[in-house]
């Protein structure tokens, strides 16, 4: 009999990810957040990918070790990220539509819209020769994939991922993001169309170090709401900050390489109330929605502003990106009710015949 792991709700996991996709937002969308910068906040990335091995080693070890239930996961996996990755395609289609409308000598023409259809519809990544692809309409699904490569190797491999071997694939990996990082001097790298190294790199450091924190520390649990508050600040506080030229690459490598992974030890360990762990568990379900759609509503809000609006570079201005963030977050949520959950409940009993235990 296959021994399933205790099932588990991490809340401040929950935070973090909110965190991390809404300093995205401001970072894709900087014309309607007036005078506040978060140039780091691309590192939420790398924070994504370590919380998703985390999640993926406590929800699935045990049935993947068991084996028979690889086809399962990897089917599971997509079913989890495609309807709203579908959701982001389709505003960025309406948007990309619209800039060719209103400006017909822009950068969008009716044969890149073409190919980052065809492309954004089978998640091919932005490869040298492609004009385009679906990042293209939406920026950040870029990530996706190296996400499904680092899961899929997960689910093949598990059963051989001793922790020397983890610690192996880890120092390849962290050679790879030490050397992107002083090559481009950042890890702001893996979208482009020759840096697929880099975002490989990237997901597989983080992601096997999410794997080998939860087996190490990942069966603990303390209710210290203070903790918990405390290290979304900190994650908050991480992701805002502004480092010197001189200071970028260290701290990049640093919050990588040990920052994060140590916040996620804490995150992992320390669980808040029952008020804050509703928050922060709204705010967890619906990131992955925020995160997906909200360049392209960006986009779509600058074309409704119109090329000429003057939105104040000063507090006053931040008006604009509050109502934003308001309407995005409504926009999500009304994604993952009305159209996420109930897709995602089709397609699981279409092509998957036992229930997985985790999102």
């Amino acid at each position: 009999m296959t021994h399933e792991p205790e099932r588990r709700t991490f809340y401040t996991l929950d935070g973090l990810r909110a965190v991390g996709a809404f300093l995205v937002v401001m970072r894709h969308v900087p014309f309607l957040f007036g005078p506040i910068a978060v140039p780091e906040s691309f590192l939420a990335v790398d924070l994504f990918y370590l919380v998703s091995g985390f999640v993926v080693a406590h929800a699935y070890r045990e049935r993947l070790a068991a084996g028979g239930f690889v086809w399962t996961f990897v089917k599971t996996r997509l079913i989890r990220l495609y309807p709203l990755y579908a959701c982001g395609l389709i505003l960025g289609i309406v948007a990309a539509v619209l800039s060719i409308v209103t400006d017909p000598a822009g950068w969008w023409t009716p044969s890149k819209l073409l190919i980052a259809i065809t492309t954004g519809l089978f998640m091919i990544p932005f490869l040298p020769g492609l004009p385009a692809n679906g990042s293209s309409l939406d920026g950040p699904t870029w990530t996706l994939v190296p996400e499904l490569v680092a899961n899929f190797a997960y689910a093949l491999l598990v059963r051989w991922l001793t922790l020397p071997v983890l610690a192996a694939i880890i120092l390849v990996s962290g050679a790879g993001v030490v050397f992107a990082e002083f090559h481009y001097q950042t890890l702001d790298v893996g979208f482009g169309a020759t840096q697929q190294w880099a975002a490989l790199a990237r997901v597989g450091f983080s992601f096997f170090t999410g794997v080998v924190v939860f087996r190490l520390v990942g069966h603990h649990q303390t209710h210290a709401t203070w903790a918990s508050w405390g290290i979304v600040l900190l994650m908050t506080a991480a992701l805002a900050w502004s480092p010197t030229d001189a200071q970028k690459p260290w701290f990049e490598l640093a919050m990588v390489g040990l920052g994060f992974p140590l916040l996620l030890v804490l995150a992992g360990r320390f669980e808040p109330g029952p008020i804050s762990g509703r928050l922060f568990s709204f705010t967890g379900l619906i990131s992955y929605g925020i995160y997906i759609v909200h360049q392209p509503l960006g986009n779509l809000a600058r074309l409704a502003l119109g090329r000429d609006t003057d939105i104040p570079d000063d507090l006053s201005g931040l008006a604009y990106g509050a109502v934003f963030l308001v309407v995005l977050v409504l926009v999500a949520w009304r994604l993952d009710r009305d159209v996420d959950a109930p897709v995602r409940r089709i397609l699981r009993r279409r092509f998957i015949t036992e229930r997985p235990t985790a999102n």
